[in-house]
């Protein structure tokens, strides 16, 4: 009896090989069925300065893919890795079982574009409020101590992420980290502000901000060319040197052309307090940890070399000037 020949099964695509030959994708994943997630993990490696991804490698190259995107991910805390680098982690972990999730990763990528906010939360100890999960679930409103036009508080949306495993109940604490939905209102907060979260009228938790970093204004195009023959031009006058006439009491607002340092205010919590430079473009600085007066001085040097720091008139103390955490006398 003559047996008929059996015909390849078509591919989703409808497409059926020719006799003798292997669908060469097929053949690909079988051999290397993880080969996808290796290219992943090497493009997030590629964009960390070199050797900050050398652990991460020697892991790809043993098979263990989870402990590789750990490394990665620790890398790139350490690096502070751009927005394509999270992404990549997400991919990588929708690929790999286990916790962190991708979500985690997606929260990251948003991070790296919009800028990172950490906060100290205490739920208030009140029976009737129901207990925050780990991760993201909720978008609550905070009252950053603005009065609006109307006798009602100002208050804005933040969606937040619960850091831990377990959830935040009644009375409990915990850390989290907050994504504004309109950051500008936001930059104005600095390590050791008190914000409050709200459910309409009713006050559920307070937070005390731990850290924070905005994206760097972009940078500004470089001037055009001059056309053939305009190279005998004479230059531009040089800038004329600010003229300081109001004393530091009069500095009652920040940011301040005439005052470019601001110094947050001393927190006996803090090891640090929190120098912002405000640039001759307009733009500014983020905030920068000080413990000592050297420290401070070296920044403004390396920000604002035309600023004198030991001047008053050019730096907004926002309390007890010139004291820095742990010091007992002020600076000569």
């Amino acid at each position: 009896m003559t047996t008929e020949p059996t015909l390849p099964p078509e591919d989703p695509s409808g497409r059926v090989p020719a006799p003798g030959t292997a669908d060469p994708d097929r053949r690909r994943t079988e051999q290397r069925p993880d080969v996808h997630l290796e290219d992943v993990l090497e493009s997030a490696a590629a964009l960390l300065p070199g050797g900050a991804a050398d652990i991460a490698r020697a892991l790809v190259a043993e098979g263990d893919h989870a402990a590789a995107l750990k490394a990665l991910a620790e890398a790139g805390d350490r690096h502070s890795a751009p927005p394509r680098f999270w992404e990549f982690l997400g991919d990588a972990a929708e690929q790999l079982p286990g916790e962190p999730g991708a979500a985690w990763y997606r929260w990251r990528t948003t991070e790296a574009l919009r800028g990172r906010l950490r906060i100290d939360l205490i739920l208030a100890a009140d029976g009737d409020l129901a207990a925050i999960p780990p991760g993201r679930g909720l978008q609550p409103l905070w009252d950053l101590g603005e009065h609006a036009v109307s006798s009602y508080r100002a208050v804005r949306v933040a969606a937040l992420w619960l850091e831990g495993d377990e959830p935040l109940r009644a009375g409990g604490r915990a850390f989290g980290r907050l994504l504004p939905l309109d950051s500008e209102h936001w930059h104005k907060l600095m390590p050791g502000d008190v914000i409050t979260m709200r459910d309409g009228e009713r006050v559920v938790g307070s937070a005390t901000v731990v850290d924070v970093a905005w994206p760097e204004p972009p940078a500004e195009p470089a001037p055009a060319l001059l056309p053939p023959g305009f190279g005998d031009l004479p230059l531009p006058p040089a800038p004329t040197r600010r003229a300081r006439t109001r004393t530091q009491a009069e500095h009652t607002t920040w940011p301040n052309p005439d005052c470019p340092v601001q110094v947050s205010a001393l927190n006996p919590r803090l090891r640090h307090r929190y120098v912002r430079v405000m640039r001759e473009n307009g733009s500014v600085t983020q905030p920068y940890p000080c413990a000592t007066h050297a420290e401070f001085v070296r920044h403004v040097s390396h920000e604002r070399p035309d600023v004198d720091p030991r001047d008053p008139a050019e730096v907004y103390w926002d309390d007890h000037p010139e004291i820095w955490p742990g010091a007992t006398h002020r600076p000569l």
